[in-house]
């Protein structure tokens, strides 16, 4: 039998195959109607690895090592073989390699071929993230926005690796001197922070997915006049995590305890003074036994819950929290409790009220004097309150050196005229470098380094005279493991009194501030980093202050215009622009200084050959805390090779536009009176629709004429040829015509007409037309799922009329409200395959109501519909308005 006609056919299917591949740029691999392998593109080879001596002809469950052998992948394409019904988007877990498991988009569909028989075409792709809140979602934003703005305490949320600022509330805001900090990094919006240590623990956080819990951390924050103001903060930084567990930002909830802490450098050594202060805690106070259960909890629990003394017995407060709330504060309680360390919880609870209100529960472990584990003793404070009242704690000298001890701020405590070490905490044994052999040594035993330096001196005079010395950013050389290191710290040295009011020793608190200084010494060389960084820019850079004067120019300026900055700033920067740019520059430059919005325009510079290239300016304002401008930074881009080739696009289209016009004319004429013929002849042909499809042919050949007109307008609009032929008329009847006209050709959507208002206008009737199909073809392209369209004709203010066109169709993002009026510009996206066009329609029709003295206006939000209208002024008013 000869096979030589199919070996044939199967050559002209593969063929056909590889010139399929060869033009797809997504993963493709080609199947016959066997599923077996005909071939694949180069993109899919990379995306799983192919070896390209692998044979053509295995199936595609035994191809690649069995990879694609997937039960679900295997069913669908049985389905498709039997029924035609093609894949779309089937996620499907493939291998890409011995040990990558991926999930692909699998589509594919069954393509016909020359020889008539069947290919099928399989695609891959990675799926996109959705977009976009549910509705749920939006509402548990509201209602976690409204939690902010109430909430008492410090709190934001913070988005991403750089933990960009995302939701700040008033308190927050406050707190760092009401800066703008929303879509900033922390880094940026608080620069003050990074040599603090706080972004390494947020880095730390964001990495391991462990929440971190700070006590009395020590923040230092720029205010508004410049000056570092030092407060104490609680604070937690909380992951928050997406549904895959991944952390995607972080959650803070700070309180200020700034109050609280100084208030604790003013304790005194008397027991009776000490329990008088506990008596006043404005706090919740608890202590629980060694198996965790409730042992005492002081009066302000029950008057603040509203509990019987039974009721909270053992683990009954839990019964106050919020059933929402409940397990994690148990979970907390219980591990700190057995690991016998210190913990703060953050968690809801009922007031006596029936209110749950947001509550601070903080607790430390109990030994007594041996070491054994007595329990847990803390707090609970509510955060409702912005303040806290001052806490004062009584307790004997034991409990003093505990709170010493566990102290973040390094404390110690000299006693007599020698200066004898009775207290250091472990932070204070920390800066000198030593042992805790130290307590009962004097300070010029143990610091014999300080020799030489001022605080021997300032210890005695604090000493003497009983004044407090608040030391700032002090120099400290100290040798630490054998070495001289110097460090900077912020410390005070207050007297301490006893009940006589005599002077037996000086409490010294100090804060280490090295980080920050050196980061000081850095910020000095960061004008020149900018400077030369600026200078490295392949734009040309400026800087203005707020009134527009420039004071610097980078390198690429001097350069494009042969001048050092003296010249160029005594010949006038102005004087380089091109004169027919010259006089709107300056205005709508002016129009940005006094408004303080973003400038940008396309302008011509002269450089130093004298010749005019094309720019894009743009400047933005940096601002004040005040919102005061500071200053101006502007760069100017290059687009003259844009320019050119927007040029040759406009010469290209002119030709074409006038090449097409009399060949479309004389069929649209041969069409016109081939419908005439039959319509008055009644001429039928028997099983060919000749007047429908004539009718269609002729509907095609007016949008082509539009397209023409269009393009032949525009390039008169370049030439500055357009002429206007205007009269007075019905603006009223203009719109109902056109409507009607259109509904003609468009029976899909209903479009209603609101004569609000009845007047006359002066202008060209056809152009003001054209605007108005313009706005009205684009309301039908533009909502496929929406047949409701309006048109309504309003008085406006200042004697004009308004024409608002509005759909509920797709929409536009606020980001391209300017730019769809600009030439050939169309919004990227899914929509520029959907929806045909050259972006030329809005352009023209703007061109056309400027040159009315009128403007369009566009009021739209992606998925909302969108609103375009014109406004002209009223040529005459119509009496029945008048009345």
């Amino acid at each position: 039998m000869d096979n030589t006609g199919d070996s044939l056919k199967g050559e002209q299917i593969e063929n056909f195959a590889r010139t399929i591949v060869n033009v797809v740029r997504e993963p493709l691999v080609i199947l016959d109607e066997d599923l077996k392998i005909l071939c694949w593109n180069k993109n899919f080879s990379n995306k799983f690895k192919l070896d390209e001596n692998l044979p053509h002809d295995l199936s595609v469950f035994e191809f690649n090592k069995g990879r694609f052998d997937v039960e679900v992948l295997r069913q669908e394409l049985e389905n498709l073989k039997k029924t035609g019904e093609p894949l779309k988007n089937i996620p499907v877990p493939i291998f890409t390699s011995n040990t990558v498991e991926r999930t692909f988009l699998i589509n594919a569909s069954k393509l016909e071929t020359p020889t008539g028989n069947n290919v099928i075409l399989l695609s891959c792709k990675k799926p996109k993230t959705a977009s976009g809140l549910a509705k749920r979602d939006k509402k548990f934003m509201r209602i976690f926005n409204d939690i902010l703005s109430q909430a008492p305490a410090y709190i934001c949320t913070l988005r991403g690796p750089k933990h960009v600022f995302e939701v700040a509330n008033e308190n927050y805001l406050q707190l760092v001197g009401n800066r703008e900090i929303i879509g900033k990094t922390v880094k940026e919006a608080l620069p003050e922070v990074a040599s603090q240590g706080f972004l390494d623990l947020l880095n730390k956080v964001y990495t391991t997915g462990e929440p971190f819990i700070g006590n009395e951390i020590p923040i230092n924050l720029e205010s508004r006049n410049g000056e570092l103001k030092n407060s104490y903060l609680n604070f937690v930084y909380q992951p928050t995590k997406n549904a895959r567990g991944e952390v995607e930002g972080i959650f803070v909830h700070a309180i200020n305890v700034t109050e609280q802490v100084e208030a604790r450098k003013l304790l005194e050594h008397s027991e009776e003074r000490l329990q008088n202060l506990i008596d006043t805690v404005p706090a919740m106070i608890w202590i629980t036994n060694e198996d965790g259960k409730s042992v005492y909890l002081n009066d302000n629990w029950y008057r603040y819950t509203g509990q019987a003394e039974r009721e909270a017995e053992g683990f009954g407060w839990l019964k106050a929290t919020h059933p929402e709330d409940m397990d994690m504060a148990e979970d907390a309680f219980r591990t700190a409790s057995e690991k016998q360390q210190a913990y703060s919880v953050a968690f809801r609870l009922r007031n006596k009220n029936g209110d749950y209100r947001w509550v601070i529960d903080s607790g430390s472990p109990k030994f007594n004097e041996h070491g054994k584990f007595e329990g847990m003793v803390g707090t609970v404070m509510d955060v409702h309150e912005e303040k806290l009242k001052e806490q004062r704690i009584r307790e004997s000298e034991h409990r003093i050196r505990n709170i010493v001890q566990e102290a973040t701020v390094a404390t110690g405590i000299y006693v007599g005229k020698e200066m004898k070490i009775e207290l250091a905490n472990e932070a204070m044994i920390k800066f000198w470098g030593k042992n805790p052999d130290v307590i009962g040594k004097t300070l010029r035993e143990v610091l014999p380094e300080l020799e030489g330096q001022p605080f021997h001196d300032l210890l005695d005079e604090v000493f003497t005279t009983g004044k407090t010395y608040w030391g700032k950013e002090d120099k400290v050389d100290l040798e630490i493991n054998g070495k001289m290191q110097t460090g900077y710290f912020n410390f005070t040295y207050k007297p301490l009194r006893n009940e006589n009011g005599e002077i037996y020793g000086i409490l010294n608190m100090a804060v280490d501030v090295t980080e920050l200084i050196k980061s000081k010494m850095q910020l000095k060389e960061s004008e020149t980093h900018f400077r030369q960084m600026a200078d490295l820019m392949p734009t040309k850079v400026t800087n203005t202050d707020a009134a527009g004067n420039f004071i610097y120019f980078n390198q690429n300026w001097l350069d494009y215009t042969g001048l050092d900055t003296n010249e160029l700033l005594k010949k006038g920067w102005i004087n380089f622009i091109h004169p027919s740019e010259s006089e709107t520059f300056q205005e709508r430059w002016q129009a940005s200084l006094d408004s303080g919005n973003p400038f940008e325009m396309e302008l011509r510079y002269m450089n130093k050959q004298g010749k005019y290239k094309w720019h894009l300016r743009r400047a933005e304002a940096v601002m004040n805390e005040d919102g005061s401008i500071k200053m101006w930074i502007g760069t100017n881009t290059e687009i003259q090779k844009l320019k050119e080739e927007e040029k040759r696009k406009g010469d290209f289209l002119k030709m074409v536009s006038h090449e097409l016009k009399t060949p479309v004319t004389s069929v649209k004429g041969y069409v016109q009176l081939l419908l005439s013929l039959l319509k008055r002849d009644g001429v039928v042909v028997q099983g060919l629709p000749l007047e429908q499809s004539l009718g269609r042919m002729d509907h095609q050949i007016k949008r082509l004429t539009r397209l023409i007109s269009e393009m032949l307008d525009l390039s008169r609009i370049e030439e500055n040829k357009m002429e206007l032929q205007k009269e007075i008329f019905s603006l009223n009847d203009l719109v109902s015509e056109t409507v009607q006209d259109i509904n003609y050709t468009n029976t899909q959507h209903n479009i209603e007409v609101h004569q609000d208002y009845k007047c006359n206008v002066q202008a060209d009737k056809d152009r003001i037309g054209q605007v108005l199909i313009n706005f009205i073809t684009n309301a039908i392209k533009y909502s496929p799922d929406s047949q409701e369209i309006a048109v309504k004709v309003q008085k406006h203010k200042n004697n004009q009329v308004a024409v608002i066109v509005s759909d509920n169709g797709i929409g536009i993002d606020k980001k391209n409200h300017r730019n769809i009026f600009k030439r050939f510009y169309r919004i990227g996206g899914k929509s520029e395959d959907t929806y045909s066009g050259f972006g030329i329609g809005l352009y023209l029709a703007n061109e056309i109501i400027q040159r009315h003295n009128g403007t369009i206006t566009v009021k739209s939000k992606k998925g909302k519909g969108s609103d375009f209208s014109f406004i002209l002024s009223i040529a005459q008013l119509n009496p029945e308005n008048d009345k």
